[in-house]
């Protein structure tokens, strides 16, 4: 009994409050934008300046070698990996690295490198890098580095670069020390 007494108090209330009129409504609407471009992650980074694409190391070897070899090796992995927005087209180039020494020990290819003595850099030690394993298709400067033909389904289009330093001659001449080279590179999209 107390329950519809109750309902019988509350639904009195209701209509013995006015309810509120309004004289006149305006309606419009809000326009929300964005716009999305074209991007890419390179080696599962969103990055675009700074990037650290990895480190070729040709280790550590008697001063009289006659051939090195190195493999780039990146956060991701071997090479460098590009995954971008769907039909965005892009590619990958070397654009620069370190100017010829006075002295050059090693044979200079077409495409030459040049990794300069830490202690004195009139002196360096030639290399080329390349894009395949059987070291056949040397990388020049601002020209498209070829994909490696794998593909990760998350990171993207790898591109694999090899070092190759040839004609060291086992010269006991060539000065030891650490040897260096920057080498500059462009993700373009």
């Amino acid at each position: 009994m107390k329950l519809k007494l109750f309902l019988f108090a509350a639904a009195a209330m209701t209509t013995a409050i006015p309810s509120l009129t309004f004289a006149a409504t305006t309606t419009g609407t809000i326009n929300a934008t964005l716009t999305l471009t074209a991007g890419c992650l390179v080696n599962g980074q969103s990055a675009t300046t700074g990037v650290n694409f990895g480190t070729l190391d040709f280790g550590s070897s008697a001063a009289t070698f006659e051939t090195l070899n190195a493999t780039l090796v990146g956060s991701a992995g071997n090479g460098i990996f590009v995954r971008c927005t769907v039909d965005q087209p892009f590619n990958v180039q070397v654009t620069s690295s370190n100017a010829a020494p006075g002295t050059v020990y090693g044979t200079v290819s077409a495409a030459p490198r040049y990794l300069l003595l830490g202690t004195d850099n009139t002196q360096g030690i030639a290399y080329t890098l390349y894009s395949d394993a059987a070291f056949s298709t040397a990388i020049a400067n601002n020209t498209d580095i070829t994909p490696s033909g794998t593909t990760d389904p998350t990171l993207g289009t790898n591109f694999a670069i090899y070092g190759r330093v040839v004609g060291g001659g086992f010269n006991p001449v060539i000065p030891a020390g650490t040897y260096t080279d920057t080498i500059n590179v462009a993700v373009n999209y």
